[in-house]
């Protein structure tokens, strides 16, 4: 799936004054969709697709267990982490992560839903976006 005619054909749907959150949403939606229909088969070339990675994002106010937390969901979620950069900036958590979710159990937005109440208990945003989506969202 081209996500870059994907994202500029929602943005052309809903107008100039089309709120990228809302568009972000509708173009996971969609993929969360295709995702469904299942894997395809190993060796086969659409076994590796661009969209097989997520961009995980947190912050909030440091304390013991944040990363920790956050990795054991996105590992325990099937998820192998590509990299990983945290860092506390004066009393504040933050974190940028790649994961490829290749072998992922669920959906991308289960681990959203999952990520999400992590970051409840540890008093943290946590965010995930598909890289693809990511790219095209995020573009100069």
């Amino acid at each position: 799936m081209d996500i870059r005619r994907l994202v500029d054909r929602i943005a052309d749907v809903l107008g100039p004054n089309a709120d990228p959150a809302e568009v972000e949403a509708i173009a996971a939606a969609v993929l969360d969709v295709h995702d469904a229909q299942g894997p395809a088969p190993p060796g086969s070339r659409a076994a590796r697709q661009p969209g097989d990675r997520v961009i995980v994002t947190a912050y909030g106010l440091d304390k013991p267990g944040i990363l920790a937390g956050i990795t054991s969901a996105v590992s325990g979620a099937g998820c192998n982490i590509l990299d990983v950069s945290q860092r506390i900036l004066q009393e504040y958590f933050t974190l940028i992560m790649i994961a490829d979710i290749t072998a992922l159990r669920g959906s991308v937005a289960d681990l959203q839903q999952q990520l999400a109440a992590v970051g409840q208990r540890l008093s943290v945003r946590i965010m995930v976006q598909r890289e693809d989506l990511f790219e095209r969202m995020h573009r100069p």
